[in-house]
């Protein structure tokens, strides 16, 4: 029997082994104790019968304290293995719990990592917006600038029309122009009695 068997044996059954001759009288071995000196007591004096009887009682007695001892031990031994499959159940929880809390320092240093950017991300988004305001302003302007350029367009074409009908009635103006200094000449080439000698000259 080990230490271990033995300190189990003892914090169950917490009474001494020289405590045995002592207790010889449990209950319930009375009758196996009267049968066994019957057994053996035929023909023997009292004395001689009485240590008999105390002796058989004895090794009685440590029959039933070792088959105590057995159950006793076998019931710690049954409490450590179940200790065991604790123990094991608890170490397979701790090691998922480590697991645990590792992902959960993971994702708190990601998170961390992610909240250390949200400076920059937030003066990219300030410049993004602004750069989207600049951006609307220059489209607004653009389409301001087309329908101003439409409008210099079609006031270049009204320009163009009057220039080209200006340029048709100075032609036409030019014309008449040299028409009448043309007739303006004729009219100095002629004497001022000319007139009055073709209307002679008719008759």
């Amino acid at each position: 029997m080990t230490i271990q068997q033995s300190n189990a044996v003892q914090q169950f059954n917490p009474v001494a082994p020289d405590a045995h001759e002592d207790a010889v009288a449990l209950e319930g071995l009375d009758h196996i104790f009267k049968w066994a000196s019957e057994v053996v007591a035929e023909g023997e004096d009292n004395r001689a019968k009485l240590a008999r009887e105390k002796r058989i009682r004895r090794q009685v007695l440590e029959m039933v304290q070792k088959y105590r001892e057995q159950q006793i031990l076998a019931k710690a031994n049954e409490e450590n293995a179940y200790l065991q499959r604790r123990v094991i159940a608890l170490l397979q929880k701790l090691q998922e719990t480590l697991e645990e809390n590792a992902q959960i320092k993971q994702i708190v240093v990601n998170q961390y990592w992610q909240l250390s950017k949200m400076p920059a991300m937030e003066r990219e988004l300030r410049e993004y917006k602004s750069r989207e305001c600049e951006r609307d302003a220059a489209v607004t302007e653009r389409k301001y600038l087309m329908s101003a350029l439409a409008k210099l367009k079609v006031e270049r074409d009204y320009l163009e029309d009057i220039a080209n009908v200006n340029e048709t009635e100075n032609a036409r103006l030019s014309r008449l122009l040299n028409e009448a200094k043309t007739d303006i000449e004729t009219l100095k080439a002629r004497k001022w009695y000319s007139p009055i000698l073709n209307m002679f000259k008719v008759r």
